[in-house]
């Protein structure tokens, strides 16, 4: 019998969703293939406790954000938060006590599989399938139990591979369904993949920051790259600087015939240090490399006796060779964050400018992937539609893409 046929023989609402959405017409139609029909739909438990908890690990630094913007809202509104596997098993579900319990009596419980194949049409199951966003309402869901419930869940995606993750759900009344909360959805959904994102930056962080291969192994070497507070590598130990000394120190860096007191007063305080506080941090900078073996400045004018290298200005140099992937790689993140020094602010934009630039011209799809995860080109709205361009037809990573366009034009 085909699936034509089986519509044919199903009651009302089974002839179609009540929607002229054709994604949702086609979930009914690939339901009735996996189905044959609504009546034949029993949420199985496939996952116990324990199996459950090891199935939370790989969402677990997802978690306590969706939790954080959306129980309270679930708990005000009546609803129910649930989070799913890839495979659409139910892995928590918090939120009103009153409505969860009324959940329960569908099936609704965490362990239970709600994918599209076993429950037929559904906000998370068809988010999964889908890989967007997705709201049912009432009498649209194939399996004649959740009828009275309407549901809005988005699928959560890794934002380096766009591998599926899982998806995020509200399951209550027609509040599931208000603009408001599926653009609250939306938002904890890009606010976990950020928190995901800035995760693995900080982990490539620090595996650079163990790695032997990431400074010389004898001499110094000057890191002033992402949010790990700067410091000067000493024959492979690191010396922890302020961020006025790791200044000072780039400055001299990149001043080959030095810089005179008033020069680096221009550079770092915007000429508005005297000379005293010019010198007196020179000064101390000065003593405590040289109680650590470090390089020695010399006077008249300030000036590295040694040459100084640094991650900045690896990444630079790899930039200048046409090495966009691996300079991509090394940069860690932004040069000095919080500095307000004129000439780092300037050097800063240059090298993210420069990054930017090599990626976007040159740049496979896996590299504008990959320079998306830098917190300072999530609202890149360029980079998204490039992308969008470069990946194949195919990829599930398009439909990340989609919602980010979408997001950055509302």
């Amino acid at each position: 019998m085909t699936a034509r046929d089986r519509r044919r023989r199903v009651g009302a609402p089974a002839d179609g969703p009540t929607t002229t959405d054709p994604l949702l017409r086609l979930s009914w139609a690939r339901s009735l293939d996996h189905l044959s029909a609504p009546e034949r739909c029993t949420p199985r438990v496939v996952l116990d406790g324990p199996d459950v908890r090891e199935a939370r690990s790989p969402l677990r630094l997802l978690m306590p954000v969706l939790d954080e913007l959306l129980t309270p809202l679930a708990e005000d509104t009546g609803l129910v938060v649930a989070v799913t596997d890839p495979g659409g098993v139910i892995l928590q579900v918090r939120g009103s006590a009153a409505t969860r319990r009324r959940a329960e009596s569908m099936g609704f419980v965490e362990g239970a599989d709600w994918s599209e194949p076993a429950v037929g049409t559904n906000a998370p199951g068809t988010a999964l399938v889908l890989r967007r966003p997705v709201t049912v309402h009432r009498e649209q869901h194939f399996y004649p139990e959740a009828r009275p419930w309407t549901c809005t869940a988005a699928p959560l995606l890794h934002p380096v591979t766009g591998a599926l993750l899982g998806a995020v759900d509200l399951t209550g009344g027609d509040a599931a369904a208000a603009p408001a909360t599926r653009a609250l959805v939306g938002a904890a959904v890009r606010a976990a993949r950020a928190e995901l994102a800035l995760a693995l930056r900080s982990a490539r962080r620090s595996e650079t920051a163990a790695a032997p291969a990431a400074a010389p192994a004898h001499g110094a070497f000057l890191r002033v790259l992402g949010d790990a507070p700067p410091a000067l590598v000493l024959d492979g130990q690191a010396l922890e600087l302020t961020e006025r000394h790791a200044e000072i120190l780039l400055a001299l860096s990149r001043a080959g015939n030095g810089l005179c007191t008033a020069e680096l007063s221009e550079q770092l305080w915007a000429g508005r240090a005297q000379e005293t506080t010019v010198r007196a941090e020179v000064l101390r900078l000065r003593r405590l490399l040289e109680s650590r073996g470090g390089p020695a400045i010399a006077s008249r004018p300030y000036r590295l006796e040694t040459p100084l290298p640094s991650d900045a200005g690896r990444v630079l140099e790899l930039l200048a060779r046409g090495s966009h992937r691996r300079a991509l790689r090394e940069y860690t993140g932004a040069l000095l964050p919080h500095s307000e020094a004129p000439s780092l602010v300037a050097l800063r934009h240059r090298l993210t400018g420069l990054l930017r630039e090599a990626v976007l011209t040159d740049g496979s799809a896996e590299a504008v992937r990959e320079y998306l995860t830098l917190p300072e080109a999530a609202d890149d709205a360029e980079a998204w539609a490039l992308l969008l361009r470069l990946l194949p037809a195919r990829s599930p990573a398009r439909a990340e893409a989609v919602l980010e366009l979408e997001r950055l034009r509302i």
